[in-house]
């Protein structure tokens, strides 16, 4: 029965693509630099704007990426986004006090901007060295800091499996990547979306199996709002496990006609 329905969404999404297609280049809705091409898609095929971890249509997640092919290895692909297990709002606060570093135009607000992976170590702030270290006897994945005599001084985060699968099974089990291309008309942003593709996600197997191996990280970004009524204040955008757009035929098979 699920194979049904998420063929008929296939089948419905494809048919609105086409259409949208067909049209060449389309104004943004914005002219935000990140995410709007995203949300311009979102809004022509009809899907409101929401903040719950669930797919975005019909059991299908979308990803909309530039077609720029000379950054296409390079370019982050978002997964989804979950705070530590333990986080409670504390260790978050806790990571950008001890281990952040002073932001250029606000002194007095730390910031903390860093890829963490499994397969190497990662500088901090010139004193530390951050890890990612999947315990399966545990079924946790936890953040390992070491100072620079190798010494494993904090492992107090940690991310549960249930806490990871529970989020991938409401979001990320199909996914639609859709390319475009883009460019800037009398200082308006326009899209032209090219070409649409389907996946099916391996399993859990394969998602630790690749976070252990560095292919899937943990990104945490506690930086400061530049602009307006909170200007200066800190900003938590939170943590995300991102994939290299070259590396997702390792966590996802295409799903063809």
């Amino acid at each position: 029965m699920e194979n049904v329905i998420i063929n008929e969404t296939i089948n419905e999404l494809k048919a609105k693509f086409e259409k949208i297609k067909d049209k060449g280049y389309i104004r943004g809705i914005n002219n935000c630099n990140f995410g709007n091409a995203g949300l311009t898609f979102e809004k022509l095929i009809g899907k409101e704007n929401d903040e719950f971890q669930i797919a975005d249509y019909k059991g299908v997640e979308i990803k909309v990426k530039n077609n720029f092919s000379f950054c296409n290895k390079y370019k982050n692909i978002h997964l989804f986004s979950l705070v530590p297990s333990n986080c409670f709002g504390l260790e978050l606060k806790r990571i950008r006090r001890m281990y952040g570093t002073k932001d250029k135009d606000f002194p007095d607000v730390n910031v903390f901007m860093k890829t963490i992976v499994s397969n190497r170590k990662i500088e901090v702030n010139d004193n530390y060295f951050f890890k990612l270290k999947v315990l399966y006897s545990e079924k946790r994945i936890y953040l390992y800091v070491y100072d620079k005599q190798n010494r494993l001084i904090d492992k107090n985060i940690y991310w549960n499996f249930e806490e990871i699968e529970n989020v991938v099974e409401r979001k990320l089990n199909y996914l639609c990547f859709v390319k475009y291309d883009s460019k800037l008309v009398s200082g308006n942003k326009y899209y032209k979306y090219v070409d649409m593709k389907f996946f099916k996600f391996k399993g859990m197997d394969t998602f630790f199996r690749l976070l252990e191996n560095g292919n899937i990280r943990i990104y945490f970004c506690l930086s400061v709002y530049k602009s307006g009524y909170k200007k200066g204040m800190e900003h938590d955008h939170g943590v995300t496990f991102d994939i290299k757009e070259s590396d997702l035929c390792k966590l996802y098979e295409e799903v063809l006609e």
